[in-house]
């Protein structure tokens, strides 16, 4: 998938941690809901916040949603509030959470005269609380986020396009599940004789093969003493990049888009040519550029 919404492009020039940014996100297009579409945002706080009907937001009612709440017990990330609600979200991507986190916004909470005050876990991972242990009023997880915005319908065009944009952002995170559909069977093979077919179009460019990579965001080869990489990232398979490196800088990166070229049109002659082609023609624009920058 090519990572072309809104908020995976700001992501790309932006300096803080991930939790802030997806927060943030998060936050901001929920605002865009609440103001323009009011009974869409309400159901999303639903399944967010209410567990078993014990509590509802009103269509009518104030609600204010807003980040980083400094309390004397620490920073929720989150704070939904209404005349009688106050709710703390912590929001976590792939970190843990601290000493007594849920505990403190817990008691953090005492200080509010709402008569519902609850704090919300929202987590990529499934968290095994110990038995002593302060549990969350709920505990939702991201993939559950991007089931919920995937079933909401909206007529103003720019949430539906913040919509699609949120919903692309969290699958290039890998934070959604998709149906797993009968491509598996032949897409798996697919790509491995594609794989198989990259490292003969390097041997065929007269490249030496310093490692195969197999990773969990890309898969390919790396070239001339590990400064070259050649091979493709899973968020978008049809995207073939030949990069250069030097102290862990990007020096060089060039892609061949293979549905641009018609890859899978061209027979099996074609497509080793096509490949062997393209990593000739960056071969050859970077020979010497490793040397430049030692």
């Amino acid at each position: 998938m090519i990572a072309d919404d809104i908020f995976s492009s700001l992501a790309k020039h932006n300096s803080t941690i991930d939790e802030n940014y997806l927060t943030e996100a998060f936050v901001f297009i929920l605002n865009s809901l609440l103001k323009n579409n009011r009974s869409q945002c309400i159901k999303i706080l639903k399944y967010l916040c209410i567990n078993k009907n014990d509590y509802d937001f009103s269509p009518k009612e104030e609600i204010i949603i807003s980040t980083q709440e400094t309390t004397e017990q620490g920073r929720p990330d989150i704070k939904i509030s209404s005349p009688n609600k106050v709710i703390y979200i912590e929001v976590k991507h792939d970190s843990g959470l601290g000493y007594k986190q849920l505990e403190r916004y817990r008691y953090a909470l005492r200080s509010s005269n709402a008569p519902i005050k609850k704090v919300i876990l929202l987590t990529r991972f499934a968290i095994d609380f110990e038995e002593d242990q302060v549990k969350p009023y709920r505990h939702v997880r991201w993939f559950q986020i991007h089931n919920w915005f995937s079933g909401l319908r909206v007529k103003d065009p720019i949430d539906e396009y913040l919509i699609k944009s949120f919903l692309k952002f969290l699958e290039v995170k890998n934070m959604s599940i998709q149906k797993i559909s009968w491509e598996y069977i032949d897409g798996v093979s697919a790509f491995k004789n594609f794989i198989n077919m990259l490292e003969v179009a390097i041997k065929d460019a007269s490249l030496k093969i310093h490692k195969k990579s197999p990773g969990w965001d890309h898969t390919g080869f790396y070239i001339e003493n590990n400064r070259k990489f050649c091979g493709v990232y899973h968020d978008n398979n049809l995207l073939l990049k030949f990069e250069v490196y030097s102290d862990r800088k990007t020096l060089y990166s060039s892609g061949l888009n293979l549905e641009l070229i018609h890859f899978f049109c061209l027979s099996k002659d074609e497509q080793l040519n096509q490949l062997t082609q393209f990593i000739k023609k960056c071969d050859k624009e970077t020979r010497g550029l490793t040397r430049k920058n030692k």
